[in-house]
C-alpha cells in the first residue's frame, strides 16, 4: 500500500484490508516521504485487528516515483500472490478470496485481474462523499495485449500477481513517475494469460476529478506526466522494434493511415455539405408549391 499525506484515505484502505473475508494476508504499508505521526498512530489504533499482520516501511524523502515505492513493497512481500492497494481505493470485502480462488484453480495463468468499477467522490471535511459510479472494464470481459495498447485497462487495485512473476519478468521501472502499472502490465501479458474475474466489481477505483494537490488522482493532478511518460514507453518499443524489424514497414503504416483518415475525413466533408445543400433544395421547393 503507498501512501503520502493522505491519512484520511488510508484510515479508509487500512479498513478495508481488515474487512477481507480472506485472512491469510499481510500488508506493507510503504509511506513514501509523508509524515511519520499519522501512519504510525492509524496502525496503532488497529493494533489488535491487524495481529501482527502489517509492516510499515517509511521512506524519509520519497523515493522519487510512485513505481519505485510499489517496488519496495512488493520485494519485501513473501507470500504467494501480490497486490497493490493504494491508499485511495478500495475491495469488495470477498476480493481476495474470489481473486486467489481463481489463480489456484487455473495454474497456468500468471496474474487475475476484477472487474473494476470507478467512483467518483469528493472529500467533504472528514467524510468522503460519492458522486456516482461507471464500470471500468476491458472490452469484451478479458485482458489482451490488443487492448492495453491502445490504453491502460488493469489498474493496480484490480490486480493480483504470483509473486514470482516479478522474478521473472522484473519490477515496475522506477523511472516513470507516471504509467508504469501501465508498462508493466504490457510485459505480464506477453508473460502469460491474465484471467478476468468477477460477474460483479470486486475492486473500485476511486477519482476525485475536482482535488487538488495530495488527495488528488496522478491521472487527474499528474496528466502532463501521464502523456509524456505514454510517449516514452511507446517511443522506447518502437525503437527496440525497428532495431529489429527496420523502419520501412513503420514508414509505410504512418502515411497509409493519415492519407485514409484525410480521405474519409474529406468524403464526410462533402457528403454534409450535399447533405445541406439537398436539404436546402426541398426547403426552397415547398416555398414555391405554397
Amino acid at each position: 500500500m503507498r501512501t503520502r499525506n493522505r491519512a484520511q484515505l488510508l484510515r479508509r484502505a487500512l479498513d478495508d484490508v481488515l474487512a477481507q473475508t480472506l485472512p491469510d494476508w499481510r500488508l506493507i504499508v510503504v509511506n513514501d516521504g509523508g509524515a511519520r505521526m499519522p501512519v504510525d498512530e492509524l496502525v496503532a489504533q488497529r493494533q489488535e485487528a491487524f495481529r501482527g499482520r502489517i509492516d510499515v516501511i517509511h521512506v524519509e524523502g520519497g523515493t522519487g516515483s510512485m513505481e519505485a515505492a510499489a517496488n519496495l513493497g512488493a520485494q519485501a512481500a513473501t507470500g504467494e500472490f501480490v497486490v497493490v492497494h493504494d491508499d485511495d481505493d478500495t475491495w469488495a470485502a470477498d476480493f481476495l478470496e474470489r481473486m486467489v480462488q481463481a489463480l489456484d484453480a487455473d495454474q497456468e495463468a500468471v496474474a487475475a485481474a476484477a472487474r473494476t468499477e470507478i467512483v467518483y467522490e469528493r472529500l467533504d471535511g472528514d467524510r468522503e462523499v460519492e458522486l456516482g459510479r461507471t464500470p471500468f472494464v476491458p472490452p469484451g470481459e478479458m485482458v489482451t495485449i490488443y487492448d492495453l495498447l491502445q490504453t491502460n485497462r488493469v489498474v493496480p487495485i484490480s490486480l493480483l500477481v504470483r509473486r514470482r512473476v516479478y522474478d521473472e519478468i522484473g519490477w515496475y521501472d522506477p523511472a516513470l513517475r507516471a504509467v508504469g502499472d501501465w508498462e508493466f502490465n504490457l510485459r505480464l501479458v506477453r508473460h502469460g494469460r491474465v484471467l478476468f474475474v468477477g460477474e460483479t466489481p470486486l475492486a473500485f477505483w476511486h477519482q476525485r476529478p475536482h482535488a487538488t494537490g495530495s488527495t488528488s488522482n496522478s491521472v487527474f493532478g499528474e496528466s502532463l506526466d501521464h502523456m509524456q511518460f505514454d510517449r516514452m514507453v511507446r517511443d522506447k518499443a518502437l525503437q527496440e522494434y525497428i532495431d529489429r524489424n527496420g523502419i520501412g514497414g513503420l514508414l509505410y503504416l504512418s502515411k497509409y493511415i493519415e492519407e485514409t483518415a484525410r480521405y474519409y475525413s474529406v468524403q464526410q466533408t462533402a457528403r454534409r455539405a450535399l447533405a445541406r445543400m439537398a436539404g436546402k433544395l426541398r426547403l426552397g421547393r415547398r416555398r414555391r408549391r405554397r
